[in-house]
């Protein structure tokens, strides 16, 4: 070999080992007890827990790298955009090594050791208590709501912890000293007498390298910890995972074999004739194995479906211990027939056991390809049965009904629009965070995306779609990827406009202009209209001096030229970073913290200009159908659409439009925080 190949050679696969040797120390297989290691620097593991009011209680293991404290170490912060007026931006945490509440005025006397302890802070609208170790040690006559963003950091990395948390618990309920004590030093389990009142549970054990499950989360939201880093740009590792070596806590036998089950419905729509389409999960989280644990019998409930002849089969796997995995056990043989009411009996199972942890039971639909677009398909899981004995899983009822939609690639008269602000070129969450965006665009089926913030993944994209893009640079904000081949048209503005023309299969011709416009900062209500005191003219004022002048440009520069010279249809998808008139009313006000009506410029400018906007068309109702965009992946804030696919022309009818704010793979998590909105158009209407 040529000696120069052979050290290439050697040091790219010395560079894979290192690498590998990386990811291996950041994802060690999690057996036994395990706790999550923050560096103290970069490390922001995200929650993005919605408001909590009182009563509520926040309790967690800590353990300090060393004993030398910074001037500030968060436990639990409220992370980022947690600037909100009655909540405090670190709910409990360390003041130069003693355990602190600031917004509580609760200070702890004791500078602590390098030792496991249990800290927790309860409110029970009258009273805020902090305890260390089980005992109580300040009291104050502090109320006030939190906002639990994050574990161990508050968007600075000054205030990131450094060292060990583990068993993370959150509740809506304030717990008695006494029941804080019995539990603290074990795992908990569906026998402590205020289980109901448990909103988030974080024991790490099951933890990948970026996601921790919240064992007890329900519905489209349910604040699985993010592993993200402060710096997004920075390099690996995340937080970790390490062998918990505390001494104080008990793992007890437990006599209950499941911890909770929990059905979580998929919110996708599904295309004609799709196969294996994601209908629900059942998250099974087992206690112990010393028995062996099998699924016996199973109750589905097709009664939500429309319509029974839309399905050409119904499918249940065990689909194995995270969100992402590609394991896929049938559960039972071939083909379901697809019925109201399905009994699923032990005789029909396949042999398959239950692992201590996270099990995942899935069902999917094979979807008819002549079925109806707009027709609902659900299921649901009435009872389930392990080794003979009956349960009943919990669910949430927040999400979004699942339709049917044309099938786009199957018929070229159909265009299927997606829009999608993807946050930094999606490097939030590591290496996985561009993988996750990759796999939802794909499942989409999108024939059109407008994307923002590519910042460097646009070339990985296309080559994974396979399909035509036109962006400025490699490294530009904005990227245009279609099936189709695309036609480049001037844009006045490279950063807040990219615009071409597309020639249809049906010969229909479509300009196309993905956008990003600059948004009012002074404040930013899109997310401080939490705050109360503000005045919505000086939002207003700032759409118009932002937003509205560059929506004016494009619209005069880059869009009514070329509309002089033929006649297209238009289709603009973007994050205009400004609410819309059609969402902020008086009616809906109580969605926006009371402010409202709101006369949103750069929507009014569209509306003026004739513009529809596909999603209100088809979601009139704002009250039911508010349409939250921003920030979909923190609980508090998700009333602010931000995100639209504009039309007009002739031949051009929007025939169904959703936003998208989970994974495709139900139960994983959202790689952005903007939600992603997709429209199906007809182009060849009347």
């Amino acid at each position: 070999m040529n000696p120069l190949k052979f050290i290439i050679l050697m040091a790219v696969m010395c560079s894979y080992t290192v690498v590998k040797s990386q990811i291996q120390s950041s994802t060690p297989a999690a057996k036994g007890n395990m706790a999550l290691h923050l560096d103290g620097a970069d490390n922001n593991p995200c929650i993005g827990m919605d408001i909590i009011k009182p009563s509520w209680t926040v309790e967690a293991w800590i353990k300090g790298n060393d004993a030398q404290w910074k001037a500030m170490e968060t436990i639990i912060g409220a992370g980022e955009y947690g600037d909100v007026n009655e909540v405090d931006t670190v709910t409990i945490g360390l003041k130069n090594g003693r355990l602190f509440s600031a917004k509580a005025d609760l200070y702890g006397a004791k500078v602590l050791d390098d030792k496991w302890h249990h800290v927790a802070l309860s409110n029970d609208g009258k009273h805020s208590r902090l305890y260390l170790d089980g005992n109580l040690i300040a009291t104050s006559t502090a109320s006030f709501s939190i906002l639990p963003g994050t574990i161990g950091a508050y968007n600075k990395s000054a205030n990131t912890f450094g060292g060990l948390i583990d068993e993370v618990r959150i509740w809506e309920k304030a717990l008695s000293g006494d029941l804080l004590k019995k539990w603290a030093y074990m795992p908990l389990n569906s026998k402590h007498p205020h289980y109901k009142s448990l909103k988030a549970y974080y024991n790490f054990d099951a933890m990948s390298d970026d996601v921790c499950i919240n064992l007890v989360g329900k519905g489209h939201q349910a604040y699985h910890m993010r592993n993200t880093r402060l710096d997004y740009k920075g390099k690996l590792p995340l937080a970790k995972l390490a062998a918990n070596d505390n001494g104080l806590f008990n793992v007890p036998v437990i006599k209950d074999q499941i911890f909770n089950a929990v059905s979580i419905q998929s919110e996708w729509d599904a295309d004609q004739g799709s196969k294996n389409d994601q209908i629900l999960k059942l998250r099974i989280v087992v206690n112990e194995t010393d028995r062996v644990i099998k699924l016996t019998g199973l109750k589905l409930d097709l009664s939500g479906t429309t319509s029974l002849s839309d399905l050409k089969g119904i499918h249940v796997y065990h689909a194995g211990s995270a969100a992402r995995d590609n394991s896929r056990i049938p559960l039972f043989e071939g083909n379901i027939t697809p019925r109201r009411n399905i009994i699923l009996k032990s005789e029909q199972a396949k042999s398959v056991r239950l692992k201590k942890g996270i099990n995942y039971l899935l069902v999917t639909f094979d979807v008819s390809k002549d079925a109806i677009p707009g027709n609902v398909l659900h299921a649901n899981i009435s009872s389930f049965s392990l080794n003979g004995i009956s349960h009943m899983p919990e669910e949430s009822k927040d999400c979004e009904p699942k339709k049917i939609t044309v099938n786009s690639t199957a018929n070229p008269d159909f265009l299927k629009v997606l829009q999608w602000n993807i946050w930094h070129g999606g490097v939030h969450m590591g290496d996985n965070g561009r993988n996750r965006i990759k796999d939802l665009i794909r499942s989409t089926n999108a024939d059109l995306i407008t994307m923002q913030e590519a910042y460097g993944s646009q070339q990985m994209l296309a080559d994974s779609l396979g399909f035509f893009m036109q962006t400025p640079s490699s490294s530009a904000n904005l990227a245009l990827f279609s099936r189709y081949p695309i036609e480049k048209q001037p844009s006045n503005d490279n950063f807040k406009a990219n615009t071409a023309l597309l020639r249809l299969p049906n010969k229909k011709a479509v300009l196309v202009s993905d956008w990003w416009l600059r948004y009012a900062y002074r404040p930013a209500y899109t997310v401080e209209y939490l705050n109360k005191g503000l005045d919505p003219i000086k939002w207003i004022e700032e759409d118009k001096q932002f937003g509205y002048k560059d929506a004016m440009a494009n619209l005069e520069k880059d869009i009514e030229p070329l509309l002089k010279k033929e006649d297209p249809a238009v289709i603009i998808g973007g994050d205009f970073n400004s609410g819309s008139h059609k969402d902020w009313t008086t009616r809906a006000a109580a969605l926006h913290n009371g402010y409202g009506p709101v006369a949103m410029p750069v929507s009014q400018l569209m509306t003026e200009k004739g513009y529809t906007d596909s999603f209100r068309q088809l979601n009139p109702d704002e009250l039911k159908n508010q349409g939250g965009t921003f920030a979909t992946i923190f609980g508090h804030l998700q009333t602010s659409r931000i995100d639209y696919v504009y039309y007009k022309g002739k031949g051009l009818k929007a025939l169904s439009s959703k936003i998208i704010r989970s994974a495709p793979e139900i139960d994983d998590v959202w790689p952005s925080d903007h939600a992603a909105v997709l429209t199906v158009f007809d182009t060849s209407a009347k």
